[in-house]
């Protein structure tokens, strides 16, 4: 048998395989934070939605290029984001509406994109200013 543990929102937070005592089945079911599932379940790619064990969905993000030039006018778009969100740039959080983010660069460096919102699958990006 395979289980597959999560928090109260849903989110994967531990597995386990092999027999369990009919105490550990009762206590776990009691706190109904487990589900038994198949051999070959995705781990890192699935969430519990509605007591089923469900694909975490692929927010659909598209970036328009990952070098401009640090004149502070070229402008690298980051769109389908969810609305709202935070959206990491070099660690430090950004909040972002209405689903696009904009992102200019005033000197030369490597900046780090990185969204990563529950339930959504994790997104990272790396963009250069030249």
């Amino acid at each position: 048998m395979r289980l597959f543990y999560h928090d109260a929102e849903g989110r994967l937070t531990g597995q386990a395989s092999g027999a369990f005592s009919p105490e550990e089945l009762v206590s776990l079911a009691e706190r109904q934070l487990f589900l038994t599932v198949p051999d070959d379940a995705a781990f890192a790619q699935s969430y519990v939605l509605d007591g089923e064990l469900a694909a975490r969905p692929v927010a659909p993000i598209t970036i328009n290029r990952t070098e401009i030039p640090a004149d502070k006018r070229s402008k690298v778009k980051i769109a389908g984001l969810p609305d709202p969100c935070v959206v990491l740039v070099d660690g430090e959080p950004v909040t972002v509406a209405g689903g696009l983010l904009e992102l200019t660069a005033d000197m030369p460096a490597t900046y780090s994109i990185v969204f990563d919102q529950f339930p959504y699958m994790p997104w990272s990006a790396e963009i250069t200013a030249t």
